[in-house]
This record gives C-alpha cells, sequence and structure tokens, in this order.
C-alpha cells in the first residue's frame, strides 16, 4: 500500500485575529499540496480526544501516513506529553511530522534533534504529573466554570444556574460597592485604601463578615479577577504571573470572570506572590464587569504604592503629587518647603533623605511645570486618534523585539543540540526569554485597548463624565478632576533640573 500526507488542523472557537482551519490547510498545502486532510473544529488541545485525530491516530497505524504536517505543533496538542506520546507512535510507523510555522521537521537531523529536546521537557512534564492528577478537581471544575466551593466573596451570593451548576449570582449593593472601589483607587491618585474603606463605610455599604470597611478588606476585593472580564489582556497579564490556566488562550473571550484557585502562603494576597506557580485560574460560568486594563491598573497601583510607601507623597504639589521622579536617580521628587509666596521647593528623595544624588530642583518654578505638563496632557485628550496611531507604531516595535526574543529561544534550542547543555539549564534559560516575551505580549495587548478603555474611563467617570462629553479643557478642571486626569493618563514624570527637559510615561 503507497502512504500518503497528512494535513491536520484544529480550531477551538471561531476568532478574528485566529487563523482559521481553511487558513491552516492553505499554507500546510505549501508543503503537501495532495495531502489527506483531517480537522477538528471547536475541539481544545488539551488532551487527543478529538475524532479526527483520533482517526489520523488509526491511520497511521494501518501504514496508510508517512507525513504529518501542522501549522503549529499546538494544534495537535498543547499538552508535551500527549504530544510526545503521538510523536513515539509515528515513529513507530515510520511517519515524520513537519510544523509549517515551528523548526520542527523530522525528516531533517535538526528536526529530529528538536525531538530530542522535546523528549526532555517529555519527560520533566511527567515528573509533574502527580501534581496534576491531584488539580484534576479544578481541570473538571474549569469545563464547567463552577463555583469551585467556599463561601462566596463580595459582591455575590451562591446558587445555581439553568444547568444546576455551582455559580455565583450578583447582589446589586454590593456590586455598586465593588464598582466604586475600583473607581476610586483606580481613579484618584490621592485615594488610598483607607479612604476607599471610610468613603464606602460612609455610603453605607457593609462587607461580609465584619462590621465595617477597613484597608485590608478593600484590598482583597480589588486583587479578585472574580469582578474581571477574562479576555485576551487579562490571559497576558497573568502568563507574566506564571500562573497554570485551566482553560485554552482562545476561551479568554472576556465573556466570563476568571477565579484564581491553588495552593496559598500562609497569609499572602495575590499582588505578594512572586510567581503563581502553585496557584491556577479558570473560567468562571458567570460574567465579569470590571474592564481587565482597570484591573491591570489597579494592581500596577497597588505595587507601585506598596513599593514607594509614603516616599512618594508631597500633597502640596496638587494633582502632580507621586508623580514626579529624578530622571538621575529614580526616586520621588517631593516638595519639603515652600518660598515667601508659597511657591513649592521641589527636592528629591535620594538627595534630601539618602544623599545618594547630586540633582538639585530649587531652581524649578513648579507652576510653570505644572503648565507645561498640562498642555502635554491637552494634546492627549484632543487627540484620541493620534493616540491610536503612536500604539499603533510602539506595537510595530513591539512586535520586532518579540521577534528577536523568540529567535533568541529557538538559538537556545539550537544550541542544546551541540552542547552537553542540561535540560535544567536548558529549562531555566528558555523561562527567563519566555517571561521577557510574556511581558512584551502584554505590553502589545494593553496597546491594543489603550485609546478605546480611555474613552470608556471617561464617559464612565462621575466625577469628569460631562466635561468629557463637551470636550474636557484641562486647565478649567478642578483639582481634583485633575487629579482623576492625571492619575488615568500620567504613569510619572522624570523631571531633571531644566524646566525644558522632562519626560512623560504615559499609562496609556
Amino acid at each position: 500500500m503507497m502512504k500518503q500526507s497528512a494535513i491536520y488542523a484544529r480550531q477551538s472557537v471561531d476568532k478574528k485575529e485566529s487563523l482559521s482551519i481553511e487558513g491552516q490547510i492553505e499554507l500546510c498545502q505549501q508543503k503537501a499540496p495532495n495531502a489527506l486532510i483531517y480537522k477538528d473544529k471547536g475541539y481544545s488541545g488539551k488532551n487527543t480526544e478529538r475524532p479526527a485525530l483520533q482517526k489520523l491516530i488509526e491511520d497511521i497505524k494501518a501504514e496508510k501516513i508517512d507525513k504529518v504536517v501542522v501549522y503549529k505543533i499546538d494544534r495537535i496538542s498543547r499538552n508535551i506529553v500527549d504530544f510526545y506520546g503521538l510523536w513515539e507512535i509515528m515513529e513507530k510507523h515510520n511517519c515524520e511530522i513537519i510544523s509549517h510555522s515551528e523548526p520542527i521537521d523530522t525528516t531533517t537531523t535538526y528536526g529530529r534533534g528538536m525531538m530530542g529536546i522535546l523528549a526532555i521537557f517529555a519527560q520533566m512534564e511527567r515528573e509533574n504529573i502527580q501534581k496534576r492528577v491531584k488539580d484534576n478537581y479544578y481541570y473538571r471544575t474549569a469545563q464547567t466554570g463552577s463555583w469551585a466551593g467556599g463561601p462566596a466573596p463580595y459582591g455575590f451570593k451562591n446558587g445555581r444556574n439553568e444547568h444546576k451548576k455551582p455559580t455565583l449570582i450578583p447582589i446589586d449593593e454590593e456590586i455598586e460597592a465593588v464598582c466604586a472601589a475600583f473607581a476610586l483607587y483606580g481613579g484618584v491618585d490621592s485615594c488610598t485604601l483607607g479612604e476607599v474603606a471610610r468613603w464606602l463605610n460612609d455610603k453605607g455599604y457593609k462587607p461580609h463578615k465584619r462590621d465595617v470597611f477597613d484597608s485590608v478588606t478593600v484590598s482583597k476585593i480589588l486583587q479578585n479577577p472574580i469582578y474581571v472580564e477574562a479576555d485576551q489582556t487579562l490571559y497576558a497579564y497573568f502568563k507574566t504571573r506564571k500562573i497554570n490556566f485551566l482553560n485554552d488562550e482562545e476561551q479568554w473571550d472576556g465573556t466570563r470572570s476568571a477565579h484564581v484557585i491553588g495552593k496559598k502562603v500562609g497569609n499572602a494576597n495575590i499582588r505578594k506572590y512572586t510567581t503563581m506557580k502553585e496557584q491556577s485560574i479558570y473560567l468562571t460560568n458567570f460574567e465579569g464587569f470590571i474592564p481587565s486594563v482597570a484591573y491591570i491598573n489597579v494592581q500596577n497601583r497597588l505595587a507601585r504604592n506598596e513599593q514607594f510607601a509614603r516616599a512618594n507623597a508631597g500633597g502640596v504639589l496638587e494633582e502632580l503629587s507621586g508623580k514626579l521622579k529624578c530622571n538621575c536617580c529614580g526616586y520621588a521628587i517631593k516638595s519639603y518647603s515652600k518660598s515667601t509666596n508659597g511657591r513649592p521647593y521641589l527636592d528629591c528623595y535620594g538627595n534630601r533623605s539618602l544623599h545618594t544624588c547630586k540633582e538639585k530642583y530649587n531652581k524649578i518654578d513648579f507652576y510653570d511645570l505644572q503648565v507645561a505638563v498640562g498642555k502635554e496632557i491637552q494634546k492627549q485628550l484632543d487627540n484620541m486618534e493620534e493616540l491610536r496611531y503612536k500604539k499603533a507604531v510602539e506595537n510595530a516595535e513591539i512586535e520586532e523585539q518579540m521577534e528577536v526574543v523568540k529567535a533568541d529561544i529557538e538559538k537556545l534550542i539550537e544550541l542544546s543540540l551541540h552542547s552537553d547543555l542540561t535540560a535544567e539549564a536548558l529549562a531555566s534559560a528558555i523561562e527567563k526569554k519566555q517571561s521577557e516575551l510574556n511581558q512584551l505580549e502584554l505590553k502589545h495587548q494593553m496597546n491594543k485597548t489603550a485609546a478605546n478603555v480611555t474613552k470608556a474611563y471617561f464617559s464612565s467617570n462621575i466625577n469628569i463624565r460631562e466635561e468629557f462629553e463637551r470636550g474636557i479643557v484641562y486647565e478649567d478642571l478642578r483639582e481634583d478632576q485633575k487629579r482623576e486626569v492625571v492619575s488615568l493618563l500620567i504613569d510619572k514624570i522624570k523631571l531633571t533640573n531644566d524646566i525644558n527637559n522632562f519626560e512623560i510615561i504615559w499609562n496609556i
């Protein structure tokens, strides 16, 4: 019997940015024009229980197939052990495998070497199989999105959905409090966790199991992704935290929220984990209502406030408090005194308190600086289309950086083929590069939504909604409104002793 080539294609869900099954097949036909087609639509890559893949395996065992071409290896399986198990079957029956998008082609010496590397990683994966079996309950839970048990978090009560599966049912008044907490902490730079708690208490909101809100209860709410729209941006964020995903990336489409489960380290909260390798995350069976970008910005602010604590304070600097940083040493610039006419004198924390910086700012007129920064902010407010263009240009540069990192990963793998590099050393080196790639992917994703999210934020913020609808004139805003605008738009302002030479690092 004469053997034939085969093409295998898989797509779990239809998405604009994902390559369709037809597109995969068309690309693979460049390497195998007359191949038999095997395709699974609507199936996840988490296991091999797919009809077309099982038929392909049967035909390989029947000696009907001599070569399998795929668009990417993860189309066959996202599980390296499953993939390597399939390769062992193919090797036994003299069947080669070629990836259109990756350096895997077992008809070549290099490609066979790559399979050897995959064997190393498959072995490392097998060593973790006990943990995966232990977590099997969570994997089953992730298939339905059911609430994994335990008391309902603030904003919800326990219940069941139309399919009789455990779920969380929103409590309208408590959801209002959650939205307010995110808006206050994420939107007003001077609003601390304690101030958010006091605001909630003054409005009559009540937490679960406590008489009043405090900074701890507010912090727990702000860190919990159970309230958040689980889209590609949130996926990219948690990818940088090295968490274990229980759902395929394609399923993160923003229609559900996400729940973090797994081993806890003492009383540590989410932001205190340096990595989240011991935790898993899955998609729930109910919607989120906090935009992912708003959630990420809040996490970044929590981290910044923890790092700089009150060293970033300086209330006399009005809306720019906490935003001014010394370009020389990186520490906060504050006002430690005022002139006779009330002008704040500026000095950096590194010079004033640590005596490690020589930069002087006492001749900078703070009010002139306010005006100059205000003009730059107005430019951003006037032209959101220009913002989109800038982000598109920036993303093009990020894409080039991503390609460089991917090339570095391939070089590491190639190096291992010709050196005594151990599996552990290779994995460590690749993990560092992968972490760098994850950070670039997150920035790329945040850029894609920056302008739209900015508009949505302004439109939904009660304090500045009317001004935004008729066109914000920054210099006419009240100080509290300016704080909200500055908090949203600006991460930090890197200052030199020349007032005409400052750099604004934008959040958007």
